[in-house]
């Protein structure tokens, strides 16, 4: 593996938060329908396409790639080339991001985007948009809304410590009380398209059938395999696509 690359002064920085692929501590609600091993195994399909997806956009982008990891230890074998990793401080949610980003522009990132790994086939041209954005309009706020009610990105050019004061993140309301937040914060929102998280069995099918897409299936290589060997023991999942050469 190469080295972090460093950061340079006023570059872009890609903010990613994680978590080890430990059964019975991810994707937990997943587990209605699959087994805890097989949560985590899918789980360690999202890590390793999204992780490779946001390396090679980085790299493209000249962005410093930071992993904020849950827990005390990070696998190597999952460290993406190139990437910093980080522990992420304590406290909620919202504080944990505050946090991350405080940090980042502190290490001297002139734009940042944070984002998960819950998303295997989201298109990496809505995260390219938000870097355009920011880079044109420094007075914005770059939101992805989740099809759940919360967001899977949100980018700024500067801290904004209000976006996640006081905030919940349990609910169906989170987007639309963080678009609050930004125009509290006197900065305009701009919202890029929707797109699913994958956290309950219902999403499962919506994966499954998104990765009979050519170019789904190329961003989620991993994903494609684990859903292949999921349809073999949940019938529901099968489609055509997923059992064919690949």
């Amino acid at each position: 593996m190469n080295p972090p690359t460093p950061p340079r002064s006023h570059a872009p920085a890609l903010i990613i938060f994680a978590k080890a692929p430990t059964p019975g501590r991810v994707k937990t609600r997943l587990t209605e329908r699959l087994t805890e091993a097989e949560a985590a195994r899918l789980y360690e399909a999202f890590l390793r396409d999204t992780l490779a997806q946001y390396a090679a956009l980085a790299e493209t982008r000249g962005a410093a790639l930071r992993l904020y990891h849950a827990g005390p230890d990070w696998p190597a074998a999952l460290a993406p080339e190139g990437a910093s990793l980080h522990r992420q401080r304590s406290g909620g949610l919202g504080a944990r991001m505050a946090a991350a980003f405080r940090e980042t522009f502190a290490a001297g990132a002139g734009t940042a985007l944070i984002a998960g790994t819950d998303c295997p086939t989201l298109p990496p041209a809505f995260l390219g948009e938000a870097f355009d954005t920011l880079q044109r309009e420094a007075e914005t706020v770059c939101i992805g809304p989740s099809t759940d009610g919360g967001y899977y990105l949100l980018g700024t050019r500067r801290p904004a410590e209000r976006l996640f004061d006081d905030m919940s993140y349990s609910h169906s309301g989170v987007f639309d009380q963080t678009l609050a937040r930004i125009a509290e914060t006197g900065r305009t929102p701009v919202v890029l398209p929707e797109w699913y998280d994958v956290d309950r069995p219902a999403d499962l099918h919506r994966l499954a059938a998104d990765l009979s897409d050519r170019a789904a299936a190329a961003r989620a290589p991993r994903t494609r395999r684990q859903i292949r060997t999921l349809a073999e023991q949940y019938p529901a999942l099968r489609r055509p696509a997923l059992r064919g050469a690949g």
